[in-house]
Order: structure tokens, then sequence, then C-alpha cells
């Protein structure tokens, strides 16, 4: 059935007739929906001065002042239908504002978009599986927005878009125009307003890209929960037996390192989702780091940039159009954005049964944790929640020791609800499905950073490999004292004396300062959790502090 005009080539009438145009106040003078990538490119060409095709096709384009997100500017409307719901307070990334203010906002964000001669919408989906998918809308001023978006969210078929219908969630992407400073709630000219009641997501004063991601993602954090399916900040990749492993870990923990395995199908890099009839992708695409890209180091990455890429804020010859992928002279947070069918080994459709194995990563740079440990389920709940690893001393002036960094769930900037809700959800998933979890340490052994030495790759890709092969769920194991962690004794490839930390420091005492240190400092990094009692039942929240260092061990 075709469509009553002419949609890609310019027509408004569709957006026009939609309620939330309606309501918003949407009107504007030319609309460009799910313009094909080669058109993309033209228009970006033609109206963005700074963009340029590379060598390789890729498209590059920039984002200006804001090279990363705004996380101090998020806001979420605290309103009664779903205040109870919401994570506020100490630690969460949910800063409130009121109806009011987030109408205000979106009024400039509309009245900007109505002025500008043009705009563009791009519809897609979020969720693989069809049973829990919702439809994304996104409204943006830029050609560079439009096709970040049409790679990172799944793409409609000509049918599916024909009957696409009302969207469920709508981003106004205003980033080009900036927030008012003197509106209620606002810090500075960069707001990113999130309303649940009216579905929406407006954003001013920044032109990252990633702030789209990311908006979905956070609204996938809220939504999916409400419907028993757990949100999760993971890669994913499946085995040739049809086994499912979920990788957690911040940066520098090696997660994408460790998830691309040219034996095992990537599922995705980065948000997933664990419903009832098992895992699958959030996204149609992948948002990969690129500083200090090489070929013979992530070759994954470095094929799937090519035409219908996006290259953002990255340096390159002028000349040649040759990219400089060790230049951070725009920022160190230099990225490709591309559909996750441009990675060779990515199973498609993105999905797959329910997890055999979650892999918990750190970077200890203490050096006092193992290099692998198998959690029982209080543990595993305790050490998602954590999410910890160490930054290294020396990086930033005046710093000498390392530095212990924890984010809830491995992404506690996205989170909405409190994060004992999604570990006591992983929790009832893990036992509902034998799945396994294990902490991993791909940090420091035989002392801490400046003393010992980083944990070889080798033997780390050893572990993993075992953890696939089942043999290290069948191995022994002993308890460490402290975090009570279970050490299996052997591991194929792993010489043993690298499993037990503490046998290759050459002070014990040390070794064991350094233990009671990273405990307190777990121990009050949640101690901003304890009232997740409110959210899961004091006997829930009771049982995941018992997976946390023993309080005992320590007054010892």
């Amino acid at each position: 059935m075709r469509e009553p005009c002419e949609v890609s080539q310019g027509c408004p009438k569709f957006l026009q007739a939609c309620e939330h145009a309606k309501a918003a106040g949407l009107k504007p003078k030319i609309v460009y929906r799910n313009l094909a990538v080669s058109q993309l490119y033209e228009m970006a060409l033609k109206y963005e001065p700074d963009t340029a095709v590379m060598s390789s096709g890729a498209l590059a384009a920039v984002s200006y002042e804001k090279t990363g997100r705004s996380p101090k500017d998020k806001r979420v409307v605290r309103e009664p239908s779903t205040e109870a719901d919401v994570w506020w307070g100490q630690g969460s990334p949910n800063y409130p504002m009121d109806e009011r203010a987030f109408l205000l906002n979106r009024a400039r964000g509309v009245d900007y978009l109505n002025f500008l001669d043009a705009i563009f919408v791009f519809d897609g989906y979020a969720n693989w599986d069809t049973q829990a998918r919702c439809k994304i809308r996104v409204i943006c001023a830029r050609p560079y927005h439009a096709l970040f978006m049409h790679n990172m969210l799944i793409r409609p078929t000509e049918q599916e878009l024909a009957e696409f219908g009302e969207p469920d969630f709508v981003i106004y992407n205003a980033g080009p125009f900036p927030a008012n400073r003197y509106t209620s709630y606002m810090t500075s000219s960069t707001s990113v307003d999130l309303s649940l009641a009216h579905r929406e997501l407006v954003i001013l004063g920044t032109q990252y890209a990633g702030e789209m991601k990311k908006g979905v993602f956070t609204i996938m954090h809220y939504l999916m929960p409400k419907r028993g399916i757990l949100s999760l900040h993971s890669g994913c990749n499946v085995g040739a037996d049809n086994d499912v492993t979920l990788f957690f870990g911040l940066s520098g923990t090696g997660k994408t390192t460790l998830s691309t395995d040219p034996r095992r199908p990537l599922i995705g890099d980065d948000e997933h989702c664990w419903g009832d009839h098992g895992v699958f992708n959030i996204e149609g695409g992948c948002y990969a780091k690129c500083i200090n890209l090489q070929a013979d180091k992530e070759p994954e990455i470095y094929k799937a940039i090519r035409f219908g890429t996006i290259l953002e804020n990255i340096k390159f010859d002028r000349r040649t159009r040759v990219v400089d992928f060790d230049s951070s002279e725009f920022t160190e947070n230099t990225r490709a954005s591309y559909p996750i069918d441009y990675i060779d080994n990515a199973r498609i459709p993105c999905i797959g049964p329910h997890p055999k194995n979650i892999i918990l990563l750190c970077c200890d740079a203490f050096g006092v944790l193992p290099p692998v440990s198998k959690l029982t389920l209080e543990q595993a709940m305790y050490h998602f929640i954590s999410g910890y690893t160490a930054k290294i001393a020396g990086t930033e002036m005046g710093v000498t020791d390392p530095e212990a960094t924890f984010s809830a769930c491995f992404g506690a900037a996205f989170l909405m609800w409190h994060p004992m809700k999604y570990a006591a959800m992983l929790a009832e998933k893990m036992a509902a499905h034998g799945t396994q979890a294990w902490l991993i340490n791909t940090g420091w052994t035989g002392g801490g950073y400046g003393v010992g030495q980083r944990m070889s790759l080798k033997h780390t890709r050893a572990i993993v490999d075992a953890i696939h092969s089942g043999d290290l769920a069948q191995a022994e194991t002993s308890q460490t004292t402290i975090f009570k962690l279970a050490v299996p004794r052997a591991c194929p490839g792993v010489p043993s004396e690298v499993l037990f930390p503490e046998s290759s420091w050459k002070d014990r005492g040390l070794f064991y300062e350094k233990l009671q240190h990273l405990a307190r400092l777990f121990m009050s990094n949640f101690s901003t959790f304890l009232d997740g009692d409110k959210y899961v039942g004091p006997d829930m929240a009771a049982r995941i502090l018992t997976g946390g260092p023993g309080l005992a061990s320590l007054d010892d």
C-alpha cells in the first residue's frame, strides 16, 4: 500500500497528522523520512560543511563542542504515574524536573525544528525480539544524526515503514539549539530531558549523537523491567553449541576484546535484554571506540569502516582522506557507528537462547583479586551492583595509587530503577536457567600497578575458553579470605601460581593490607544502595549483602 505522499522526498503530511506532533505543535516545512544512506550522504555533504567522505567510504562528521555524553544535564520528569518506580536521590543518575519545565524545553526544541527549512525523521525499532519491539521515532536537524540512528536502530522493511503508525517513543533532537539557562532545573545550555508519561526525549545544546543511542537505552531500562525483561549493559556472543555468554565490564577491562571471538558469533556489543525466550540485542548497530584502532588488533571493527559508517570527531588527511586513528586532537572519544551486519561474524537476527555463562570483568590495579572466580548467586548480584574496576595510578597529577571506580550494573548512567531491582531480576533468571557467573580480573598480578605486571591476555583468553568448554565449571575450588571467592585450583593453559595472586606477592603482609583496603572501598561504595529494600524487599536486600566482603574477616 502506497503512502499518501512521497514522504522520503520531503512531504510533511504524515508527520503533521501524528498525535505526538499535534500535541507538541510540530509543523515542519519539509520532512525527509528514512532516506537511503546515499541520500543522507548527499544531504550531509551539502548542508554540513565539516563532513567529508573518507578513503574507506565512511562519512566523517563533527559533533562540535560536546564530544561525549552530558550526564549531569540529564533530567527525568518526576510525575505521579512513574515516581515510585524511578530511582532518585544519592547515587542516582536521574535528576528530577517537573512537567512544566519539560514542556518548556520541548516547545523550545520544536520551535527550532519548525524554523528550519527541512528536518529529518528516522523511524526504527528497538529490540530484535519482535514481541518486545518498541517503535522509536527520531526527529532531528542534521543528516548526520539521521544516518547515525539509521545505523543504531533496527531498520524497518518497506512494508513495516508503511505500517509504522504512531511511535511508542519520540526523540526531538534540537541539539544545535541551546537550552535556556534560566529555565527551572537547568544548570547549563545543555539539557537531555526524558518524560516517561509523554514518552518523549528532548535534546538541547549538544550535537553528540551518542545522546540518542543512550536515550533509547535509558528508555528500555525503564520499560523492559516492567514487562519482566531484564535490560543489560553488556556484550554478548554465542558458541557452536548455541551456548550464550554475556560480558560485563567498564572501559579498560577488555570487554570488547574478549567478547569478539571469531569462533563465537556476536549477538551484540553493548546493549541487550534477557526475556522469557532468551537474550536479544536492543540495537541494530554498533558504536565502537576507534582511538588507536589497528587492523591487526581489531580486524572486525576496522573492516566495518566503509560506506554507511559514520566516523565521529576523527582527524584525517585533507588531501588523501585517510583517517589518523591515533589522533586525539579533537577527543579521546572518537567513534565509529555502523550497522551490526557490517560485522562478518554477527548473528542475524541478533537473538539467542538463555545465557549459559555470565562474565563480570574488572581490571584490578591493586593486584589482589584472582584472575577468575566462580560466583554464587549472591556474589553475582553484589558484584553486578558494584560494577568495579580501577583507574591506573599516574594518569592524573597527584595520583600515586590505583583509584577504585564503581558503576552500578556496569552502566550506572543509564539506570532508571534501583540497582537492586536489576540484580534481583538477574539472580532470578540465572536460577531459573542454570546460568553460572564468573568474576574475571584482567588487571595486575604479582603486586599492584607499578610493582606487578598486567595479567597476560593469553592467560585470560585461556580462562574464557575454559569457561566455554565447561572445564572450569567442573574444577575443584578453594575459597579466598575476605571476599570469599571460589577460585578454581587448575585451569588449562594457566599456571597454578597465577590463579592465586597472594602466592606471587613477595610481601604477603602487604597483600592482605591491600586486600582489606579494596574490601573497604567495596563496602563504602555499596552503602549508597542500602535503601534497596524499598524496591526488592528486606529479605532480598539482606541476601545481596551476603555476597560482599566478610565483615568478620576485616575485623580479624
